[in-house]
């Protein structure tokens, strides 16, 4: 097969660009290729021809990168141009080797994903030929550790090639070093980036040029995506809150809906957008009302349906105008012809501080869509002249920073230190040596020493709390296999251990012993006018907080952040609605969903440890708060919410109704179940517990729902 002809005949184009033209002859020689590059500079296509390459070969190819909704969508286009080939997505479970996978040519997951599958010996592993990974520049970022030990570890194979992307960076050749491969270094972009800063509706461009806003608004902001629009275009404003982005989109209502078009589309998506949940928060009203005048806001808050619709309808041109938080930028593919800094300041613990420069030029980045557009422009939004001249010289001008390992983190060497020797028969000193003299971090800093003092004062520890062996060689003990396992921190894991051994069974012991780990990090900020109530709360609570914050050693700077995460979750597994938790707790549900994701693994893996330790009842009572982390509900509902399309609202709903179990579902008349939960989940509820309906049932399910004007929006799912 010509690959080369193969990717260019499934896109359509006529010829490699620039960048993939550099790179095709050391990625189809097998060789490791470190692509640094502008965004939308075609690093996908590169990716194709190695994994093309490593299946034409008989070998597996595993594509990783930062996030889910990355993965997921470069796995849904690998699919579509390439459907020949088993494709599949790995994102989900850390405690399994998905043995499913070996049936499969490509895998798309990410970096954590894949190191617990490494960590789990997935047989497969050894059949892959390439790995490509995605974002490699992030190795500076909190993931770097996880990045930097996988690629150690398949670096130390030797069996298998790497093709690393990265954003623009200066010293993508030190990484290029480090991984032994051949440096693509370019600045070419498909479409050409204009940058510039805005103030008093006029652009100053970087190549000295000016361009003065055509609108009648006196707002930089409004007069900017007002010419935006007029010109048939489309603009992605960053900001860097939360609450910015929901006051801009709000802000931006009047001046969007004179442009927007698919009137019939945008009510059908602001509807989907209104009902993502099961019962609709003041968040989700927001959003849809923005989406009905062809706005929307974008950030982590959303849960991904709402994330999805929105990018789907501004890649269609339905939604003129997204206001986003930067993490849209280092995710998905959403390109628009103007992208506007709102602000290039953010609160940094100790006050407000610039953004890096890297992270400026990827938002930048998004700036010019390929088929569409002959430029793009960037814009910084400046409050006054000074900053005008700042903002040229920092950003515009300016060279991103350079990457740096972050492997000498105590808590990233432990980790890791416990997985290496976990997933090795035995293991001694000197192997340890040899693995972290062939990390970033030993290329980049020189001596390995100070590493390794580091090393040996983590070995101790885990030996002294049951985690590894030390004699002739290291050898992992159940305990540290399984900890390395469930993917969490030693120091979790003991905390776990303590726990389990002297057990205290309550909502709220449980659930701070959940908090009070790294994984829950970072927890919810806590306002001044918070403060009052939340110590108030705890003295409420005080006997059952398993820590004493009255004792004078008591020095947990987060300790308020974790008491607010507990009463976060307490209120969620006690069914209050989500809604009311935005209100009072400032969480919204995409955040929300976010903690209920890692609290439920802690719990299951509380439970697994109890096992593990042979501890009945805590594993039992884990099991439960698994369950009711991960539905919001009290224990009286579970058997219900196991049922597709049964949530806790509407299995609460059913349960006030008599109907408190499956036995009780299959005796109930399906015209009361309609009036319920509505006809169209109930006849779908139904049929999973194998209730035939007769065409007479389910004319009257559909009626009796009608009766009941508590379920008309049902309807409008």
């Amino acid at each position: 097969m010509d690959i080369v002809s193969e990717v260019l005949r499934r896109h359509n184009f006529e010829s490699l660009n620039p960048v993939q033209e550099a790179a095709a002859p050391h990625v189809l020689s097998g060789r490791n290729v470190v692509v640094s590059s502008p965004t939308a500079s075609g690093k996908t296509l590169i990716a194709e021809m190695a994994i093309l390459r490593a299946v034409s070969s008989g070998k597996k190819a595993v594509y990783t990168c930062p996030l889910r909704a990355l993965a997921s969508e470069h796995y849904k286009e690998f699919k579509s141009l390439y459907p020949e080939y088993k494709v599949a997505l790995s994102v989900g479970d850390f405690d399994s080797a998905d043995p499913w996978a070996k049936d499969y040519d490509v895998i798309f997951t990410t970096y954590e994903k894949l190191d617990s599958l490494v960590r789990h010996g997935a047989p497969w592993l050894s059949d892959v030929g390439v790995l490509v990974v995605d974002e490699v520049h992030e190795i500076d970022s909190s993931r770097g550790p996880t990045i930097e030990v996988l690629l150690t570890r398949f670096l130390l194979r030797k069996a298998v090639q790497v093709v690393a992307l990265s954003a623009t960076i200066p010293n993508a050749s030190e990484i290029a070093e480090w991984i032994g491969a051949e440096p693509v270094l370019y600045d070419w972009r498909p479409v050409a980036l204009r940058e510039g800063v805005l103030y008093q509706k006029a652009i100053l461009f970087s190549d000295g040029s000016a361009h003065e806003v055509r609108s009648d608004a006196t707002d930089d902001l409004i007069a900017l995506v007002e010419e935006t629009l007029s010109m048939g275009k489309q603009i992605l404003i960053f900001t860097m809150t939360r609450k910015n982005a929901e006051a801009i989109a709000r802000k931006l209502r009047p001046v969007v809906r004179r442009f927007a078009r698919s009137r019939s589309l945008l009510r059908k998506l602001s509807d989907r957008i209104l009902h993502a949940l099961e019962s609709p928060t003041s968040q989700c009203r927001e959003l849809a009302e923005d989406v009905l005048n062809g706005v929307a806001f974008h950030h982590a808050g959303l849960v991904s349906k709402q994330r999805e619709a929105i990018e789907d309808a501004f890649r269609k041109g339905h939604i003129l105008a997204v206001v986003a938080t930067p993490t849209l930028a280092a995710g998905v593919n959403l390109p628009a012809f103007r992208v506007l800094l709102h602000s290039v300041k953010r609160y940094g613990g100790t006050g407000y501080e610039m953004i890096p420069v890297r992270e400026y030029k990827q938002m930048a980045g998004r700036a010019g869509r390929p088929k569409y557009d002959d430029h793009g422009e960037a814009v910084i939004l400046a409050r006054d002249d000074g900053q005008v001249q700042e903002f040229l010289e920092h950003y515009i001008l300016g060279e991103p920073e350079n990457v740096y390992s972050r492997l000498g983190a105590e808590t990233a060497l432990r980790f890791h230190t416990l997985a290496l020797i976990a997933t090795a028969p035995s293991t001694d000193r000197d192997h340890l040596f040899h693995f972290f003299s062939n990390t970033f971090y030993a290329l980049q800093y020189g001596e390995v020493d100070a590493v390794l003092e580091r090393v040996e004062g983590i070995l101790q520890w885990l030996e002294k709390n049951g985690f590894v062996r030390i004699g002739d060689r290291i050898v992992a003990t159940d305990l540290g296999k399984r900890t390395a396992q469930l993917y969490i921190d030693p120091v979790t894991a003991k905390s776990f251990v303590d726990f389990i051994r002297k057990p205290r069974f309550g909502e709220i012991p449980f659930l701070y012993t959940v908090v009070d780990t790294s994984e829950m990090r970072p927890y919810p900020p806590v306002s001044r006018k918070e403060e009052d109530d939340l110590w108030a709360l705890a003295e409420e609570y005080r006997d059952e907080i398993p820590v004493d914050f009255h004792s004078w050693e008591f020095d947990d700077y987060y300790f308020l952040n974790k008491w607010k995460l507990v009463l976060i979750l307490h209120g969620w597994i006690n069914e209050m609605h989500e809604d009311d938790i935005l209100m009072r707790y400032d969480v919204s549900p995409g955040i929300l969903r976010a903690y209920v994701t890692n609290a439920e693994w802690l719990a299951y893996s509380m439970g697994e440890l109890s096992k593990l330790l042979d501890e009945k009842r805590v594993w039992r009572y884990s099991d439960l708060m698994s369950k009711r982390i991960r539905f919001g509900v009290k224990e009286e509902l579970l058997e219900l919410v196991q049922l597709r399309g049964i949530g806790r609202v509407r299995a609460r709903k059913l349960y006030n109704a008599g109907i408190r179990n499956v036995h009780d579902l299959a005796k109930a008349d399906p015209a009361r179940v309609a009036e319920i939960i509505g006809p169209k989940v109930a006849k779908d509820v139904l049929r999973q517990i194998g209730r035939k309906l007769s065409e007479q049932e389910e004319r009257t399910m559909k009626s009796a729902a009608l009766r009941d004007q508590t379920t008309l929006d049902m309807f409008t799912e």
